[in-house]
């Protein structure tokens, strides 16, 4: 299965938006945020239209074999602009546990060479496990772990760097 990472452009948007759906709808087993009377979980749509308004904001779309197999959301954190962010991250069903997530990690770790942080929500199991393999093979065991607060959400940071030589090009 062959990945890429494709830049958005601004004509990406309405795709990502509608993708940012699925994603918050996934996340919605741990947020319990309410849907709209329109069917849609509301949002700050600030949030996903930053990656297209600041310079140090990536927004990617995951493509397997031609097709979006979800998007990855990279950006230097807000609250220290030494760490590469992951935002958000997100995988369409389908293509789960196919190996899939790890290759596009290490195309990013690759694209953003640095110091590094995910977020993840203590609660959310399958995340957890998917980064905490995914880090630990990209980086040869080189992570740490901290619990905190992001935006009032109690949170998993894991700490790495890019600079590992299993993150470097093949």
């Amino acid at each position: 299965m062959s990945i890429e990472l494709k830049p958005m452009t601004q004509a990406d948007v309405s795709a990502l938006m509608n993708l940012f759906q699925l994603y918050l709808y996934d996340m919605s087993k741990y947020m319990h945020w309410p849907i709209s009377q329109e069917g849609r979980f509301e949002f700050d749509e600030n949030i996903v239209l930053a990656y297209f308004r600041q310079a140090d904001h990536h927004p990617y779309f995951i493509m397997s074999n031609g097709e979006i197999a979800g998007f990855a959301l990279v950006r230097r954190y807000p609250y220290d602009a030494d760490l590469i962010d992951m935002g958000q991250f997100f995988i369409l069903g389908k293509f789960k546990r196919q190996g899939l997530g790890q290759a596009a990690l290490k195309a990013c770790l690759q694209q953003h060479p640095g110091d590094w942080q995910v977020r993840v929500l203590p609660k959310n199991a399958g995340a957890q496990s998917f980064w905490t393999k995914a880090i630990t093979v990209l980086t040869n065991d080189s992570h740490h772990t901290s619990s905190g607060d992001y935006q009032g959400t109690e949170m998993t940071f894991i700490h790495f760097s890019s600079k590992s030589a299993l993150c470097s090009a093949d």
